[in-house]
């Protein structure tokens, strides 16, 4: 009876490649093959450092997540039978113990008999890979034609610098945060000359920039195809002071190309999931993708709105696995909020991830958002960034082009989280979480339209309380009386020393002499200083030196 429920399920599945003509049964499809178990499994999860990275590990530890069945890699004899029967092998999923194949239909048929097979299902045609026009999600224009940014001061952070500060951004960066030992994974279809633009160079000639994997073609070429990929690196890791600076300058990126952009069919879930173990085995902190699936090319392969629960689409699985592992997970939450479909598509749906949507330069819901709620009922999107009308790097020389999409909301926040994650280097997910969230301008009443929100890192930092590396703080200026207090261990500084302000120009605005007790705390009370609302560096100025001591914020 097993056997026989095995069978109807798949020639449900199958029932369209298998329409063919005797001239046509040699054509290869893929295939997504589930495995019942990973008995007599080379691996043990008692030695992990086998198929995970000691930061991977490492990662485990900090957040207190043991090392499970679901972390052993597919039995290696199970994917030998499948080449014998005549597969050839795209990807495996261990945590969905899984594999994508390509294959005929009658080899197809062969994979269903073998006893460790669960299910054999179709994911569409073996597509030859094609490099098509770029397609950005909206039209992107050129940014001498957006009057919205012409005619003004540039500050350190150039054109970016109004969409950072939306995020609390720059504060961070003056406090000496911006994203240094965080590692981003992004996952796109292609990162076109991101090797050749002078705004990445910082991150190339550092060594934070790599090539990870292109699931599609099975290379390591990414620096090809489409420019998105590159327009979303941009807004976090380019580094052109006083031009166009990214949310986490100083992050370190792994670039994977997991979407074809030649089709749409199911198999680019698999190769969203095989990209995200990809950055979990290697130790990724965030993992950053701009990708959603609704519909595909076949119309009969598409999801419905009653899939979204976050259990039923394996791409949907996939995030929330990566999640558990102690990832960051954002992705956008989708562009259909002004067509037919309005709402969030796979993996936005998933469980504990963050599903991120987009506003304008107002706060205010762009559009084309995508809205929630979930299948069963959860809010979506979870939080939101500036989406709409995005500066980022064009795909030649210092170009800048301006666009939108909740493809640009994600990276946005990816970037900020890691600025933010790298002031607090030894906390676990959950917690930098916790303050983000609570820093959204409507977590007190979320909703499925912004989520919980527009986050502002400067106030989760607040929130999250003392460094932990020492190296600068954020302070505040009371409201109402434009005093500062605050506690600062002085020692090595000599007693007379002047405390200096600067503002984003980097110019000195602000300066008052004040007495250190050598050795002690010291409390500073700023009085009168007659400053605007806005971010101030903090320069201590003394007869041994000059010392960052962090970024002040002042809200009227």
């Amino acid at each position: 009876m097993q056997q026989l429920t095995k069978r109807l399920k798949f020639l449900a599945l199958l029932i369209i490649p298998l329409m063919v003509t005797p001239c046509q049964a040699q054509k290869r499809y893929k295939f997504w093959v589930t495995f019942s178990d990973k008995a007599q499994s080379p691996f043990c999860i008692c030695r992990p450092e086998a198929f995970l990275s000691f930061r991977s590990l490492e990662r485990r530890h900090r957040n207190n997540i043991p090392v499970d069945e679901s972390d052993l890699p597919v039995n290696p004899a199970y994917l030998s039978k499948l080449k014998e029967a005549g597969a050839d092998i795209h990807l495996t999923s261990k945590w969905l113990n899984a594999a994508a194949v390509m294959a005929d239909s009658s080899i197809a048929q062969q994979l269903e008999k073998l006893p460790f097979v669960q299910t054999v299902q179709y994911l569409g045609p073996h597509l030859k890979y094609r490099n098509p026009p770029n397609r950005p999600e909206k039209k992107r224009k050129p940014l001498s034609q957006n009057p919205a940014i012409q005619g003004r001061d540039i500050p350190y952070w150039g054109y970016a610098a109004q969409q950072n500060y939306m995020l609390g951004v720059p504060l961070l960066h003056m406090a000496g945060h911006r994203g240094d030992g965080i590692w981003i994974a992004v996952m796109d279809g292609g990162f076109s000359n991101v090797d050749t633009i002078p705004m990445f160079d910082s991150i190339a000639l550092q060594g934070r920039l790599f090539q990870g994997w292109d699931f599609v073609e099975r290379d390591a070429a990414v620096y090809e195809a489409a420019q998105h990929g590159t327009s979303v690196l941009s807004v976090m890791a380019a580094n052109l002071p006083y031009y166009f600076v990214g949310t986490a300058p100083e992050a370190t990126y792994f670039l994977l190309k997991t979407e074809d952009t030649g089709g749409e069919f199911p198999v680019e879930e698999a190769n969203w999931v095989a990209g995200a173990e990809w950055a979990d085995s290697v130790g990724v902190d965030i993992l950053k993708a701009s990708l959603g699936y609704t519909a595909f090319n076949d119309r009969r392969l598409g999801h419905s709105k009653f899939e979204l629960d976050g259990k039923s689409s394996y791409g949907s699985r996939g995030a929330r696995f990566a999640a558990a592992k102690g990832m960051i997970v954002c992705n956008s939450a989708g562009n259909e909020g002004d067509g037919e479909w309005k709402t969030i598509g796979v993996p936005a749906d998933a469980f504990d991830i963050i599903a991120v949507g987009a506003v304008d330069g107002n706060g205010a819901r762009a559009a084309f958002s995508s809205l929630g709620p979930t299948a069963d009922q959860r809010i979506k999107p979870d939080l939101v960034a500036p989406g709409d009308q995005v500066v980022v790097a064009g795909n030649v020389g210092i170009s800048l082009g301006v666009s939108s999409g909740t493809s640009l909301a994600s990276p946005m926040l990816a970037g900020a989280l890691a600025a933010l994650w790298s002031a607090f280097p030894g906390k676990p997910a959950a917690e930098i979480l916790e303050a983000v969230y609570a820093s959204a301008d409507q977590h007190f009443a979320p909703d499925n339209q912004r989520g919980y929100g527009l986050p502002d890192m400067a106030e989760a930092w607040f929130r999250l309380g003392n460094m932990e590396n020492g190296n600068g703080g954020i302070f505040q200026f009371d409201a109402i009386t434009g005093e500062m207090d605050f506690y600062w261990l002085s020692e090595g500084f000599a007693p007379e020393t002047e405390i200096e302000f600067r503002d984003i120009m980097g110019r000195t605005v602000a300066h008052q002499p004040f007495a250190i007790n050598r050795n002690n705390i010291t409390r500073l009370s700023v009085m009168d200083l007659q400053l605007p609302p806005g971010h101030y560096q903090l320069i201590l100025r003394g007869k041994n030196g000059v010392k960052r001591l962090g970024a002040a914020c002042y809200r009227s």
